[in-house]
């Protein structure tokens, strides 16, 4: 009788051991694109496991997932979506609903309609930009709403660390609105100046902070072909730009080459993904340093 009793105290333990395992399982968080992913990490306690599962070298907004990805996405608890048609693959994928949140839901009045013609990146994928434009988070205005989307969730899933998660929430928007503050500010001064883009990505920026930017399709790793200085050309005869704000860091032969036209070269990356240094607020604080240099030489 004893060693019965012995095996069921056992039991019991080992039962209630697992029960209290299972209770303190983290919450699966899967985020769609690297901003989303950094404000999760800035709002989560740590009863939240944020994960990011895009490659390093590929654009989230046209990566698909593996199927060992896809299987990951359809077990959290909890999915990022950015909304504004980014993530296409996620339109097609068997996702739990419940699980997901849309975080550009609460502006979606004011998504912009583009147009975009088809074109190569440098990891080989054809795609086109044309649509909704999907790089919302660069009006800081809307990533501090994308944030409190995400803020809301996690104090619905876990209301016992609602104060904590809300305490969080307030840090990253007082950095977000830092940001939107510095770039009203600089927008004014920047003013109507003329500027290139070299993709079409900055529409909720140029919106937001009052710039005067036209877009090209061009990769800062691209070779610069005679039919692509040409059709620069044509856009500066009615565009008198001296600026081009490239998306990443360009190949020092087309810096030489836009310079030739009396053009000066700018990094203004968006961020999507997870950078080589720092976090996505260090490289958009170096992103409005970059900015400066228009105002400095005009």
């Amino acid at each position: 009788m004893r060693i019965l009793l012995s095996f069921l105290s056992s039991a019991f333990v080992t039962g209630a051991l697992v029960t209290v395992s299972f209770a303190q399982k983290p919450i699966v968080v899967q985020a769609a694109n690297y901003p989303l992913a950094y404000f999760a990490d800035r709002i989560a306690t740590e009863s939240f496991d944020v994960q990011y599962l895009v490659d390093p070298d590929v654009d989230p907004a046209f990566w698909k997932p593996s199927d060992e990805a896809m299987m990951r996405f359809q077990q959290a608890d909890i999915i990022l979506r950015n909304g504004a048609t980014y993530s296409k693959w996620m339109h097609h994928a068997s996702l739990p609903v419940a699980a997901i949140v849309d975080t550009s839901r609460e502006f979606r009045d004011k998504l912009i309609e583009t147009e975009g013609d088809s074109h190569t990146h440098g990891d080989g994928n054809v795609h086109s930009h044309g649509g909704v434009a999907f790089t919302t988070w660069i009006d800081f205005s809307q990533a501090s709403v994308q944030a409190e989307a995400i803020a809301r969730r996690f104090a619905a899933v876990k209301p016992s660390e609602a104060a904590s998660i809300n305490s969080n929430l307030a840090a990253l928007k007082a950095d977000l609105e830092e940001l939107d503050s510095t770039m009203k500010e600089l927008g004014g001064e920047i003013g109507e100046i003329p500027l290139m883009a070299s993709h079409p990505i900055y529409q909720y920026f140029a919106r937001a902070y009052h710039l005067n930017i036209e877009s090209l399709e061009w990769e800062p790793e691209m070779e610069m072909t005679d039919k692509a200085l040409g059709d620069f050309a044509d856009l500066r005869e009615t565009h008198e730009a001296a600026w081009m704000i490239w998306e990443g860091e360009p190949t020092p032969e087309n810096v030489t080459a836009l310079a030739a036209q009396g053009v000066n070269s700018l990094v203004f990356s968006p961020c999507a993904n997870r950078p080589e240094k720092g976090d996505w607020l260090s490289v958009i604080k170096d992103n409005i340093k970059n900015l400066r240099v228009i105002t400095v030489s005009e």
